[in-house]
């Protein structure tokens, strides 16, 4: 008992001196941060007293005005009827201005009565991946339409990194994204793009993909994972009514 209620103290001490300072330290902040490899880009104010929100390369985390301490994790509003992730709303809104412009180098399987459109992070040798793929003509006929940027799970280390290449350097890139994901592609005649995958997968590290496939939304929101034509079109109809 006597443990729990120092425990308690000591706790309460902190987070009063942890939120005593009166605004962030920019400069301490950002030197804290880079010794454990991480450079921000912007320090802002969270909701939460004496916790600032850093945006760095590889998402968000949150520090003290001091740069002492630090969180990495998410941080949630609890004032409704639900609690609110506020870390997700954050990143979502950084995925999208992430992916403005990423348009050209897509890999686009449209959908004739298009409802959605999802950015998908793939990988050839990703079982799942292949799965999402033989269903494309679900997801077309339910109205959603479904573009690829490369994510070699190993980076320039991944066994299939020249094919994913090499897929991008073909006149036809949905036939040879389809082909590779059927095992017939022939890469051999193909002048490769190296610098194409290698731009998309420093993109989806950045956007925190860990996996694939990894499926953005048009809002930023980030889905882990492989989703069925019927789950995903609920899952979009969902947000939809919600917004």
């Amino acid at each position: 008992m006597h443990f729990i209620r120092r425990t308690v103290l000591a706790t309460a001490v902190a987070l009063t001196a942890f939120s005593a300072v009166a605004k962030p330290d920019v400069a301490a902040i950002t030197k804290q941060l880079s010794n454990i490899g991480l450079t921000p880009s912007s320090i802002t104010a969270s909701p939460m007293a004496g916790v600032n929100e850093v945006v760095t390369e590889r998402g968000v985390v949150y520090a003290s005005d001091d740069g002492q301490y630090f969180l990495a994790g998410h941080l949630y509003q609890n004032t409704g009827v639900e609690p609110i992730n506020l870390t997700e709303q954050k990143m979502a809104q950084l995925n999208k201005a992430k992916l403005a412009g990423m348009d050209k180098d897509m890999i686009v399987y449209p959908a004739k009565n298009e409802k959605y459109v999802v950015t998908v992070f793939t990988d050839t040798s990703c079982g799942y991946c292949r799965k999402l793929h033989n269903e494309m003509q679900g997801y077309n006929d339910a109205g959603i339409t479904v573009r690829y940027l490369a994510f070699p799970r190993g980076g320039e280390r991944s066994s299939n990194f020249n094919q994913m290449s090499a897929i991008w350097g073909a006149k036809d890139r949905a036939k040879a994204m389809h082909d590779a994901k059927n095992g017939t592609f022939d890469e051999s005649k193909i002048t490769p793009r190296p610098d194409l995958v290698m731009e998309q997968y420093q993109l989806g590290v950045a956007m925190g993909v860990n996996g694939t496939p990894a499926i953005v939304l048009e809002d930023g929101t980030m889905i882990p994972g492989y989703q069925p034509p019927a789950a995903l079109l609920q899952l979009l109809d969902s947000k939809a009514k919600a917004n």
